[in-house]
């Protein structure tokens, strides 16, 4: 990939290790981007017939792919010297083909993705609400997690709000400007059981947790995480108070048990709030949690990603942010590759193969990542290459 959109961009003179490879990879510039172009190449170069090229065309897309591509390789070298290549450059050939083994896909599910790409951009542009609305409803898929793509819309000014009895639907929807999340989010909420709420709801309003339990008959777990999700704040009362009125309500009947009486009970600060929705629909409606850390974060040097722009190639960096993405590519010969995100944005990271072993454990646990490294700028791409990785929650 990257010589290709090199030799797009101008910055490497396209090339062809033999001329009996360009009428195959003209069009990709000299580069093998396609499993279609294998046929060709086998073909054109090493005198392959097309029963040959499919079965070498096949291997590179089994499992053990080296293993099933060395099979071809004394076949396509006596016939790429048959052809008048000198031993050198088929090895190299072949070489090439070996390498693109371990991502060879097909030119049609190029374009289909490309498609598929074209109008997703194209939704999110002209019709953002929706657009994220439909994701939401359709998790778990796709790379971004529910939080991510709650958070990427609050930077493009869409607001989500909480669930709520009283207007949610079961799926999430548009309204006014922003997106109502919908009793979907919710851990362990059903269709059937949304559709209590809704029905009991076109009678009259629910007047208070009481009143709420004895319509619905929900599971006292999904009324407690229903609370915890912000669904019945509309009555402005503390979350902790409700899940303590929830506990001396014996919901068969919705009576209060004997003996309890209300307790006045703390106010949730922020942070309190977004954890509890957190923990039970993935999603927090209000502000992103490093945005909460920022003050601890700034004490200690910690850029955020917007601050991150301004510093200067291989300049020494530290940074933080929540783990959304995790890659780990069979080509990148043993790099990792990491993305957090934080109030502004994101950041990406670079692990090098020796550093991955020593903070694997911190990697696998998420959260909030200290990263330490140096600053990389990259064909107008802004990464972190790690020296050091932290957990905020040990290192604060």
């Amino acid at each position: 990939m990257h010589p290709y959109l090199r030799r797009r961009l101008g910055e490497e003179p396209v090339s062809y290790l033999h001329p009996a490879l360009e009428p195959a990879l003209r069009e990709t510039l000299g580069v093998i981007l396609f499993q279609e172009q294998v046929l060709k190449v086998a073909r054109d170069f090493a005198g392959f017939t097309p029963g040959q090229g499919e079965l070498l065309r096949r291997a590179l897309g089994a499992k053990r792919a080296d293993e099933e591509i060395e099979r071809f390789h004394a076949a396509f070298l006596a016939g790429a010297l048959r052809r008048g290549a000198d031993e050198a450059t088929a090895e190299a050939v072949f070489g090439r083909l070996r390498a693109f083994g371990g991502y060879s896909f097909p030119k049609s599910h190029a374009a289909a993705f490309a498609v598929l790409v074209y109008r997703s951009a194209w939704l999110k542009v002209y019709h953002p609400i929706a657009f994220y609305a439909a994701l939401l409803n359709h998790q778990p898929m796709g790379f971004w997690t529910p939080a991510v793509l709650v958070s990427d819309a609050k930077r493009h000014g869409i607001p989500t709000r909480r669930v709520d009895i009283a207007c949610s639907g079961w799926r999430c929807a548009p309204e006014d400007g922003g997106i109502r999340l919908g009793f979907i989010v919710i851990k362990g909420m059903s269709e059937t059981l949304a559709e209590r709420i809704l029905a009991a709801r076109t009678e009259h309003p629910f007047r208070d947790l009481r009143d709420f339990c004895r319509r619905t008959r929900l599971p006292r777990r999904l009324i407690e995480a229903l609370i915890l999700a912000g669904g019945l704040d509309g009555w402005g009362d503390n979350r902790r108070a409700l899940l303590w009125e929830l506990g001396t309500l014996r919901l068969e009947e919705a009576l209060a048990l004997p003996g309890e009486d209300a307790i006045d009970l703390p106010a949730l600060s922020e942070a309190d709030e977004a954890a509890m929705e957190y923990a039970v629909t993935g999603i927090s409606t209000g502000e992103h949690p490093l945005r909460l850390l920022r003050g601890r974060l700034r004490e200690r040097g910690i850029l955020s990603s917007v601050e991150l722009v301004g510093q200067r190639d291989g300049t020494p960096v530290c940074v933080a942010g929540l783990l959304v993405v995790h890659q780990a590519p069979p080509t990148a010969k043993g790099f990792r590759f990491l993305t957090l995100e934080d109030e502004f944005g994101f950041l990406n990271i670079i692990i090098r193969p020796k550093l991955y072993p020593r903070t694997r454990h911190l990697i696998r646990r998420g959260g909030v990542l200290v990263v330490e490294g140096r600053m990389q700028y990259e064909g107008g791409v802004v990464n972190v290459v790690a020296s050091a990785i932290s957990s905020f929650n040990h290192s604060g």
